[in-house]
This record gives C-alpha cells, structure tokens and sequence, in this order.
C-alpha cells in the first residue's frame, strides 16, 4: 500500500521542481512544448527518485536512529534544566536584571572563562584598513 507521507512528500517535492523547470523555461524565452516537456519529465523524474529515497531511507532503518537522536536530544535538554546551561541554575524572578549584568562585567574587562579558547580582541592587534581617496 502506498503510504500517504511518502507520496505527499514525492508529489510535493516534485511540484517544486515542476515549477523550478517552467520558471527557468520562460525566463529563457523557449517554446511552450519544450517548456511543458521539460517540466513533466522533471516532474516524474524527482517524483519518483524522492519516493524511491524516502522508501529506502525507512526500509534501511534511518527512521529508528532518527527517533533514537530525538531522545538523546531530549534527555540533554532534560538534564540542562530550564536554565539552558548544566551548571547554572535556573534565573528566578527574585534575581532581576542584575545577576546577568555582573556575570557581562566579569568576562568584559578582559577575562575568560577558562577553558573555552575565547580571547578578547586587544586594541594593538587589531589592523585598520584605509581606502583611497579616487574610490569614486
């Protein structure tokens, strides 16, 4: 039986490249016939190899991994709590803008977290580029 997500995704993948072949036909200024020929053979030929893919991609198995990163994904962001970040609490109400602001002030006056690899951009490595004045 064919499935209706393979087939919606066949269809609508291959309406696109149906469209895709009659914009580039009339942008090129050809006949018709070669333009309708040319849009249905595109048509049938993405169709056909996004339904072929889609069956191989479930009939392989790449629907459990999928499914299986999905999990992974949600279990990591289970264990990041709702603050986003493993090793930061969760920012209440009774925090306020002020605990995001000295954290800024902390890593703006020239330090790093260790063991990130960033680095602030120092004045004196910096190269300054001048154009000409004849750029007109």
């Amino acid at each position: 039986m064919i499935d209706k997500c393979k087939l919606a995704a066949s269809v609508g993948l291959a309406a696109l490249a149906g469209i895709t072949a009659l914009a580039a036909g009339l942008m090129g200024e050809v006949r018709a016939s070669v333009v309708l020929g040319r849009t249905l053979c595109s048509f049938l030929i993405t169709g056909v190899l996004v339904y072929i893919g889609v069956f191989l991609f479930e009939r392989f198995g790449f629907r459990a991994l999928l499914g299986e990163t999905g999990a992974a994904m949600a279990r990591l962001e289970a264990e990041e709590g709702p603050g986003g970040d493993a090793g930061e609490p969760a920012g209440g109400a009774g925090e306020g803008e002020g605990a995001g602001e000295a954290k800024t002030a902390g890593t703006a006056g020239g330090e790093s977290e260790p063991g990130n690899g960033f680095e602030p951009l120092q004045a004196d490595s910096l190269c300054r580029v001048v154009g000409s004045d004849n750029a007109r």
